[in-house]
């Protein structure tokens, strides 16, 4: 970082310098204005990532007001960065502020000494097809730098005092993959001249569109669950600072401007103050707006209740969360004709983001000792006195310890205390699975999450049960809690239970394999491994399915147990994994030892080398209830009408999951595609129906011959048309009620909220001798969108069926929507031919965060090799 004024130059003197000669930093200092830099006027093109960072590597490099880290990079390897722009002395203390404000959250030891600022965290892109924010993080990135503010009409001295009371840490491009496939297209599809009607070509991106990033999540449904690697570093780097305000950037496709305050329903563990804020920040927004003739509006659409966004897990973290939206997005291109007949030009969008985004550091500063005080209170109430109907959460210590330490993972990310219990205390509270309050006694292996702690509202956030709505029209799923999403037996318990204060350690489970049970090593510390008559492993993690998923590729033959079996002591659970040595003969006893070693390190798992194929009870290894698993071939369809969405998450599980190859083809070339090379065809959610879009007599055919589909809820909906699948869906019963009849107007987007499930935490009873349920127990949550509901099953195996009792464990489902879910299947299995068809009610790999739904599928694509 270069820097133009000596470091001994006090601040004060700093700030008259700029009063005096407002044109000289920028001129003196070689800062260049955007239009100088890129040679174009901001708005005539798109700026590309690189063009954007060297922007700011220029600023960074020219101003001592500036310094540039960069925090990681995305999927296809592009830098994400961040610019903190401050005063001389903020940027000299820049350390001393980031301790200073965790130790205020209680996150860090040690006392407030020293400088101290409000922090205000910009964001900017995150969606890549919402393509203003960008531009306009590099203009004002220019004016605050320079003191040129003449978009909002204050002098550099007004600005200098912003600096001075405010640490800005900008994030100009938060999805550059997604942003970077938006604007080649562009580029490419664009004439000299930008044609604003609507109807051309350069406003209808194709699919997939850039809005997502490489594995087309939408980041910013993301920030809470951090499975995507740009947001799992962006949230490590957020931790660091924890700020006080964080705004965060986006477009829409209609409407002009939204800016806070936001619209109910307000999540209820945000504060006053935290409302309060966002209505300062609108009132001055609109009178910058109001100035300039632009439209807008506040308190529409856009909620704060479910933590995934860029506004609510902000807010839950202490800050002041703000989504902005500017009219435009993926169809807007670089001019567009409104519906009113304006032409909407990126030039006005990025001024429009600008002018919110210096109205945003002005209110931070003004509100600066406000803000830093509210903050630390915010934390201190946390820790000595929570809000909400739970004490702790209790965390069963018999629970998978894979699933134990996935969650426990997930909380340190968060910073997220818990500690285990004290062994044989009562405890009472509410069973997640069951929905009913219990008494049980604590073990020491429990873990105990207290409420009162620094995190007290995110603790309370992800894990309470079922979260009060204020609203039933929101705009997102209503519940989330991590015991479903893990598949973790737990309790929210109320009244005191008592904790062991030392820190929880996690032992591996994997072992260095030295031999069968019992069986010293020789001197050497080497053991004969060719004595080992076969190798167990347990079934119950998505670990187990990536161990299996290993070993397959490298060729070794795989028994899953269909039934329960008991050898040497231990008990194995149906779905257990058998590697014999006898079966494996294509490899030396040395190579299979050192391969089963290898990937039970990699996934750390546990296995237990036997010595005899002849087990206690259960079948012996030789039995006919030991099937083998194969290798399946499994391909994908993409493309137009495939949600991509859904694409994505298959995507990234078998890239990041199971590590296994997956065929993704086009979708309108199904007919050339060699399906009879695969024994596995997963159909994600999208449109199945209509014209010639899809071949389902050929996919029929293929199923007949032996072919597995795995159908996700649209599919489903498709293969209900078939005569081969005999699949009966519910429908609404016929005829309108008199509520509906008589609903007014003004109502009209609230009338059909009975019928509506935007997101539900179901219990689902599972059928647990079939291997689609193997590892997961009696009862699974499923996360339930939606209104698909299918009769039970004729023909077939009726695997997973919404239970009766306490049907609803968390979240608001529509009172119709929830009568024609009563008794319907969850999870399904057909045969067709010499063929199986999997019929999943709902998307077990929601967003990427529901990790219990990864088991199923894992089940779907191993352990339904038992089905001949």
């Amino acid at each position: 970082m270069a820097r133009f004024f000596p470091r001994h130059i006090a601040p004060l003197y700093v700030i008259l310098f700029i009063c005096l000669f407002p044109g000289f930093l920028a001129a003196g200092s070689g800062i260049q204005s955007p239009a100088q830099f890129l040679g174009y006027e901001p708005g005539d093109r798109f700026t590309r990532h690189h063009e954007i960072k060297a922007y700011f590597k220029h600023i960074a490099a020219a101003s001592p007001l500036v310094e540039l880290y960069q925090y990681g990079e995305s999927y296809q390897g592009r830098p994400l960065f961040v610019a903190i722009v401050s005063s001389e002395e903020n940027i000299r203390a820049r350390d001393t502020i980031r301790i200073n404000n965790r130790r205020a959250a209680g996150l860090e030891s040690g006392m407030v000494e020293g400088r101290t600022a409000a922090i205000a965290w910009m964001s900017y892109g995150l969606h890549g097809n919402e393509s203003s924010s960008p531009e306009a993080a590099m203009l004002t990135l220019y004016e605050l730098v320079s003191g040129q503010i003449t978009s909002v009409g204050h002098t550099p001295g007004e600005v200098a005092q912003w600096l001075d009371r405010t640490l800005v840490i900008m994030d100009p491009v938060l999805n550059p993959d997604g942003r970077q496939r938006y604007v080649s297209w562009f580029e490419q599809t664009v004439g000299r001249h930008p044609d604003p009607r609507m109807e051309t070509r350069e406003h209808d991106e194709p699919w997939p569109g850039g809005r997502s990033n490489h594995y087309y999540f939408d980041l910013n449904r993301d920030w809470a669950w951090q499975v995507q690697q740009e947001s799992q570093q962006r949230a490590a780097l957020y931790h660091m600072w924890m700020p006080h305000v964080h705004a965060d950037f986006h477009e829409m496709h209609v409407n002009d401007y939204f800016f806070p305050p936001s619209a109910e329903p307000f999540h209820n563990a945000i504060t006053p103050w935290q409302r309060e804020f966002q209505h300062k920040v609108g009132d001055n927004h609109s009178a910058y707006f109001d100035r300039r003739g632009e439209r807008y509006f506040t308190r529409e659409i856009f909620d704060l209740f479910y933590p995934g966004y860029g506004d609510t897990w902000p807010t839950f973290n202490g800050a002041i969360g703000m989504t902005y939206e500017q009219m435009g997005h993926g169809r807007a291109g670089t001019a567009m004709i409104r519906a009113n007949g304006d032409t909407l030009t990126l030039a006005q969008r990025l001024m429009n983001q600008h002018v919110v985004g210096l109205s945003t550091v002005e209110v931070t500063a003004a509100n600066s000792e406000r803000l830093k005080d509210e903050f630390t209170e915010y934390f201190r109430k946390g820790a000595e006195a929570p809000a909400g109907d739970h004490d702790f959460y209790v965390i069963g210590g018999e629970n998978h310890p894979d699933r134990m330490k996935a969650l426990l993972d997930f909380l340190d990310r968060q910073e997220i205390r818990y500690f285990h219990a004290v062994d044989g205390r009562r405890m009472s509270g509410r069973n997640y699975l069951t929905g009913r309050d219990e008494t049980r006694r604590t073990s020491g292996k429990d873990i105990v999450i207290p409420l009162a702690q620094p995190k007290s509202a995110l603790t309370r956030i992800l894990f309470e049960p079922n979260p009060e709505l204020p609203d039933s029209n929101t705009y997102d799923i209503t519940a989330w809690a991590l015991p479903y999403a893990y598949g973790v037996q737990a309790w929210a318990a109320d009244g005191r239970v008592r904790m062991d204060e030392a820190a929880v350690r996690v032992e591996p489970r994997y072992r260095p394999l030295k031999g069968a049970p019992n069986e010293p090593a020789d001197d050497s510390g080497q053991t004969d491994v060719a004595g080992h008559y076969a190798y167990a492993i347990p079934w119950g993690d998505v670990n187990d399915a990536a161990f299996l998923a290993g070993l397959m590729q490298e060729g070794i033959h795989v028994q899953l147990a269909e039934k329960r079996f008991t050898t040497g002591g231990e008990t194995f659970e149906p779905g257990s994994m058998v590697i014999v040595s006898g079966a494996n003969r294509q490899v030396s006893s040395d190579r299979l030892y050192r391969l089963v070693d290898y990937y039970a390190a990699r996934y750390d798992r546990r296995v237990t080398a036997l010595e005899s194929g002849r087990v206690a009870s259960g079948p012996d290894f030789g039995s006919p209830q030991l099937h083998l698993a194969g290798a399946p071939a499994v391909a994908v369809p993409a493309g137009a009408g495939v949600n991509v969405a859904n694409l994505g998450e298959i995507r990234h599980f078998f890239d990041y999951r199971l590590e296994y190859p997956l065929a993704v083809f086009n979708l309108e070339r199904l007919s050339s595609f060699p399906l009879d090379d695969y024994d596995v065809l997963i159909l994600p959610d999208g449109s199945y129906l209509g014209g010639d879009r899809f071949d389902w007599d050929a996919v029929m055919e293929w199923v007949a011959a032996g072919g597995r589909v795995i159908a996700f809820p649209d599919a489903v909906r498709a293969l209900a048309g078939r005569e081969e699948t005999a699949l009966i869906l519910r429908d609404w019963e016929e005829g309108t009620d008199m509520e509906r009849e008589q609903a007014r107007f003004e109502d009209r987007r609230r009338a059909g909220l009975s019928r509506q499930i935007s997101g539900a935490v179901f219990r689902v009873t599972l059928d647990d001798s079939h291997p689609l349920a193997f590892g997961l127990g009696s009862d699974y949550a499923a996360l339930k969108r939606g209104s698909l509901a299918i009769d039970p099953l004729s023909g077939g195996w009726n695997v997973g069926m919404y239970a009766g009792d306490s049907m609803v464990l968390g979240g608001w489902a529509g009172s119709e929507a929830l009568e024609l879910q009563e008794g319907a299947l969850a999870i399904g299995n057909l045969r067709h031919g010499s063929g199986q068809i999997v019929l999943f009610a709902d998307n077990p790999l929601f967003r990427g965060f529901w990790r219990n739904g990864e088991l199923l599928l894992s089940n779907a694509l191993f352990q339904m090799a038992i089905i001949h």
